[in-house]
């Protein structure tokens, strides 16, 4: 408050002290010309007797500089509120913000015009967005957490019970073990992903690279993911040169599959490579049931589920996409007609 006052205070009296001094300087003006003008005889001398200056004079002079000042320091009160009015409650909210309540807004200030209004709506955009990555790593500190425990929970059972004697350690016991700590790492390395693709600092090893031939390479290890499940595999690749990260792709691709194989009823997968003016599109297509209506804003966020999932991270459609705007593309998700269509455009190499 005490800031508020001082920042109209001084704007008044800068402005009572301008009307004030063109007053005064007006007043001198007018008596050098005319005092000019009668030295160079374009003007009659006042009579003998006659003084220059009258009461009536006086009078008048200091009339208008009373005038004067109060007009100006009525204009410095409606402009400083104006300009203050704005500035306050942004300060108040940026202290509020400071102290931790990151719900406080601006509610819009009938004085702000302008760039004050702009400054509001900046203001009220940043603390969206301060809200929103404060939700983002409360959601990522619990949903991480509910990621390990699980895995972490059946490593430690397994490991204490053939410590014990209860579990015989063969191979099977071993296979499953190996299976959750591939569970770990694969999640580590998703996080460690879309943490280093929001922080900008996913490293690509970019090189020319043939996207038909690369994914033809994958097709074991697709058979391999989707033919136990029952699911089959169709490729349609056209031939074409893109500027990327091999393991980058090769790591999207799995992750759509996977996709796919988890939330989709048996069926043909089908991958497609085409060429067009937006770039390379990788297109994974299956017959399952789609996103739910009002999900697709939010199924590339990390930790997002649909109501249909069926385990998982969360993190697998996060990874594509952190993968394809690192290439200076981007992930998309369609339905057409029965069809799921998730797709990488990559831009093609210049």
């Amino acid at each position: 408050m005490k800031n508020r006052n001082s920042l109209t205070r001084q704007l008044s009296v800068a402005m009572a002290t301008l009307a004030l001094v063109a007053v005064v300087v007006s007043t001198a003006a007018f008596y050098i010309v005319y005092a000019v003008l009668e030295r160079l005889r374009i003007v009659a001398p006042l009579p003998p007797g006659v003084a220059d200056t009258t009461g009536l004079d006086v009078g008048i002079t200091l009339a208008a500089c009373v005038i004067g000042v109060a007009l100006a320091l009525a204009v410095a009160v409606r402009l400083a509120r104006r300009i203050v009015q704005p500035l306050g409650a942004v300060g108040e909210a940026a202290r509020r913000i400071a102290e931790g309540d990151l719900t406080t807004r601006i509610t819009p200030v009938r004085a702000a015009h302008g760039e004050a209004a702009l400054l509001i709506a900046d203001f009220n955009a940043m603390a969206d967005r301060l809200q929103r990555m404060s939700d983002d790593v409360k959601l990522w500190n619990a949903q991480i957490a509910h990621e390990l425990r699980t895995p972490l929970t059946i490593l430690r059972g397994r490991l204490q019970g053939a410590k014990d004697g209860v579990f015989p350690l063969d191979d099977e016991l071993v296979v499953g073990l190996m299976k959750q700590v591939e569970g770990l790492t694969r999640l580590v390395e998703d996080l460690r992903s879309v943490s280093l693709a929001e922080s900008g600092r996913l490293e690509l090893m970019v090189a020319d690279l043939d996207l038909a031939a690369e994914l033809l390479e994958m097709r074991p290890e697709l058979d391999s993911m989707l033919t136990p499940a029952g699911f089959g595999l169709e490729l349609a690749l056209q031939p074409g040169m893109v500027r990327g990260d091999a393991a980058r792709i090769r790591q999207a691709v799995i992750a759509l599959v996977d996709n796919a194989r988890r939330h989709a009823s048996p069926c043909i997968v089908r991958i497609e490579v085409g060429f067009g003016g937006a770039g390379a599109t990788i297109t994974v297509a299956d017959r399952g049931p789609g996103l739910a209506p009002g999900f697709e804003a939010n199924a590339f966020r990390q930790f997002a589920r649909g109501g249909a999932s069926v385990g998982g991270s969360g993190l697998g459609l996060s990874v594509v996409q952190a993968i394809a705007r690192a290439h200076g593309g981007d992930a998309v998700y369609r339905r057409t007609g029965d069809s799921s269509l998730f797709q990488v455009i990559l831009p093609q190499p210049r």
